[in-house]
């Protein structure tokens, strides 16, 4: 009895901790968040719990136990035809509104999932699959795409890259129009439709567009102002340099991390050289505003020399690439409350120096993950403007390019 009052006493006081953690003014439902972010801090913690007691990795705990943030309305299920497949090995998910269907091929959008490249899943994107294909008319395809720890850079971009191809190739046969092709993704899915963007910026018909939403664009700099902002739900600055880690090498050490997230894992001249691809003073006034410039530490130099080939590779890090020319018009997704902010808003400027066309959508009450926040309980009014701001671009994208 005294062990089960302990233990509900513990549990009712870390949930107040975090019914009363303060929220940003103006910040749409403080209440709903406040109650998602306890009840993903507690799906964490037993993930973090089974591992230490030998049960599972937290990783493959945290898999187990993810779910869409709501329950999807019945009609997503009635109003989409949903097809399910194979390509290469990779399982695919094609999504087509039944109201939509035409004898004619229908335009498509090739969707790569978020999840730090070591969660997400075909499931887990579901009801945003089939939200899209109802809102947008078009076809939309997720990929299942391998995941790291287990299978570590490049599987993940590989496999995207395989499908996409594939997707291309026998576009008649599932009844697509080649011609009329959007790529896009979000977080570390953001991450890979850059980085095939850019490897595949010569292919013909080129892509219509890239829709790239709050991507992961870089582990160069941890101090940007948006990673030092006192509150971003979801994801905050200390999660971003292990899941950077797992996807580069299928591990991480605290060393790695700490040297990482201090500005101690690059070495002078390579600072030097590319800090002007991750140049703070280019943000907006308002993102820098009360921002003083840390003092960088003294270099680890041994993991300076493990970690910048990786750090300067743009199929790992696309605001990294020295050549921006050429790639198709993009979409650029952030939000006010995500650590990512700065490095899409970045992007979006040196897409614009390399003279691409480019839309940066920037979302006041926007926050990590907004797009899949669109099922009840757990629906927010950004998230649902993210999704139909993006279905009706591609909307009209697609109808003018038929």
């Amino acid at each position: 009895m005294k062990r089960t009052l302990l233990v509900t006493s513990l549990f009712i006081g870390w949930f107040a901790y975090f019914l009363t953690t303060p929220v940003p003014t103006g910040f749409e439902n403080p209440w709903k968040i406040r109650i998602f972010e306890g009840l993903f801090d507690l799906q964490q913690k037993f993930a973090l719990w089974g591992d230490f007691f030998g049960y599972d990795s937290w990783i493959n705990l945290t898999r187990r136990v993810s779910v869409p943030p709501g329950f999807p309305d019945r009609y997503l299920y009635d109003q989409v035809e949903v097809t399910n497949d194979v390509f290469d090995g990779i399982p695919i998910r094609i999504f087509k509104s039944i109201a939509a269907l035409r004898p004619e091929p229908l335009p498509a959008m090739i969707y790569y999932h978020g999840g730090g490249w070591v969660l997400g899943s075909l499931d887990l994107y579901d009801p945003l699959g089939r939200r899209l294909a109802i809102e947008s008319g078009i076809a939309i395809i997720t990929i299942e795409y391998r995941l790291a720890p287990e299978n570590p850079f490049p599987a993940s971009l590989e496999d995207c890259y395989k499908v996409t191809l594939q997707i291309l190739r026998r576009a008649s046969e599932l009844g697509i129009d080649r011609s009329r092709v959007v790529i896009g993704g979000d977080s570390a899915g953001g991450n890979l439709a850059a980085a095939i963007a850019q490897r595949m910026k010569r292919v013909d018909p080129p892509f219509l567009a890239q829709i790239l939403l709050y991507p992961v664009m870089q582990s160069f700099d941890f101090q940007l102002p948006s990673y030092r902002k006192n509150w971003t739900p979801i994801v905050n600055g200390a999660h971003v340099p292990p899941f950077f880690l797992l996807y580069m090498f299928g591990s991480y050490n605290l060393s790695f991390v700490d040297a990482m997230y201090r500005g101690a894992h690059l070495s002078a001249s390579v600072r030097e050289r590319y800090s002007r691809f991750v140049d703070y003073r280019r943000l907006p006034p308002r993102f820098r505003q009360d921002y003083v410039e840390p003092t960088r530490p003294p270099v680890d130099e041994e993991i300076a020399r493990v970690l910048e080939p990786y750090i300067l590779n743009p199929e790992i890090h696309p605001l990294m690439s020295e050549d921006l020319t050429g790639l198709p018009e993009a979409i650029v997704v952030t939000g006010d409350h995500d650590v990512l902010r700065d490095e899409g808003t970045l992007y979006a400027v040196r897409l614009k120096d390399a003279g691409v066309a480019v839309q940066h959508w920037h979302y006041e009450h926007g926050f990590h993950g907004m797009i899949i926040f669109t099922e009840e309980p757990f629906r927010f009014a950004t998230g649902m403007n993210v999704l139909k701001d993006m279905s009706k671009f591609m909307r009209e994208k697609t109808r003018t390019a038929a």
